[in-house]
């Protein structure tokens, strides 16, 4: 990297951002270079996703997962890590329970975390609803249980992320919430320039005490919608992968087989449902694929390495 004097950064002549090495020089690649976490949500949920995910991750491009440690299937989770060197898993917070027939409660239980669950004793389906119920203090007490339950499993947890961004759209007493953990247990929290510009800078005063700029925050968080996925979701990823910019990026992707449990678990869903996790798992362990990311010479890493760079600072 070329060396700036820090007075002209310091008289205002040169910003200050060209005076920092970015987060791709820290990992140790070119400024310019293409990073990408190829990122698999979810697993925990069903068989159908736990093995899916797995499966692209031994075999295909997904370098990355997070489980849902509500979730019935999380166990399994801890099991097929064993199959991977150096896994790359975090923990997907979960606060909500979106399906209409496979339902899960508080890692905490209802009596500890009342806020956090319908009079049936299951999470609410929307972040709006969690936010309307579950107080902080509950919310905080939940996603430490999560992370301790997945450490318990024998799991070396390596960041954290958010089930349906409940954590960053909801109370903004969440979003500090996981702020706090991610740097208490010294591990990235997915953050990206948008949340950083949009929520955390115009609160300052409400992190303040915790040292925010201690975690990586990365350029862009992708992800596939209803409208990707009616015109088609090769086409959509392809582009996305054609277009990417220099950076640290995230994909996220939603893999299971188009199997009887999958439909079973998201029944009554038109999105996020068996099929479109088909089309994922499909896709992201094609030739096609393959062939796509070395020609765009992209360069694909996972949390762990990002987790070093953290606690380096």
């Amino acid at each position: 990297m070329k060396k700036i004097p820090l007075l002209l950064v310091l008289l205002g002549l040169v910003p200050f951002s060209a005076f920092c090495q970015s987060l791709q020089e820290k990992l140790g690649y070119p400024k310019d270079s293409k990073l990408l976490i190829i990122h698999g949500d979810d697993v925990g949920v069903s068989h159908s996703q736990n093995k899916a995910t797995f499966e692209a991750i031994k075999n295909g491009l997904v370098t990355s997962t997070s489980m849902m440690v509500p979730a019935a299937w999380s166990s399994e989770v801890a099991v097929m890590t064993k199959e991977i060197r150096d896994p790359d898993i975090g923990i997907h917070i979960t606060l909500t329970n979106e399906w209409l027939h496979y339902n899960w409660g508080p890692e905490v239980g209802k009596s500890n975390a009342p806020g956090l669950a319908n009079p049936l004793g299951h999470m609410y389906p929307t972040c709006v609803e969690v936010s309307e119920h579950a107080s902080p203090e509950e919310v905080e007490m939940e996603v430490r249980a999560q992370i301790e339950s997945a450490k318990s499993l024998g799991i070396d947890i390596t960041h954290l992320d958010s089930h349906m961004g409940c954590m960053f759209f909801g109370r903004p007493e969440y979003l500090k919430i996981y702020v706090k953990l991610a740097l208490e247990y010294e591990i990235p929290a997915m953050l990206n320039q948008q949340i950083l510009q949009s929520l955390i800078l115009p609160n300052k005063p409400l992190f303040e005490g915790l040292n925010v700029d201690k975690l990586p925050v990365i350029d862009q968080i992708i992800m596939a919608d209803e409208a990707a996925y009616e015109s088609g979701m090769e086409e959509f990823y392809t582009q996305a992968l054609k277009n990417l910019p220099a950076g640290v990026h995230v994909l996220l992707i939603h893999l299971a087989f188009d199997d009887e449990e999958m439909n079973a678990v998201t029944a009554g869903h038109d999105s996020f449902h068996a099929p479109w996790r088909q089309a994922d798992y499909d896709f992201f362990t094609s030739e096609k694929a393959k062939n796509l990311i070395e020609k765009e010479g992209i360069k694909l890493i996972t949390w762990r390495e990002i987790g070093k760079v953290m606690r380096d600072l």
